[in-house]
């Protein structure tokens, strides 16, 4: 197996790693979706 990949698969730091970014992209999309969110809402109460 290629080194980095077996440091990255194979090694403790290798999973925070991954687990890291996952959580990060995670966040982003959950904010990005509940922005989406509120600015839909603002615009119903604007135009009622």
């Amino acid at each position: 197996m290629h080194p980095i990949l077996r440091e990255i698969l194979l090694e403790p730091v290798g999973w925070l790693a991954i687990g890291g970014s996952l959580v990060m992209f995670g966040l982003g999309l959950a904010l990005a979706i509940y922005l989406r969110r509120r600015m839909k809402e603002e615009e119903r109460r604007r135009s009622s």
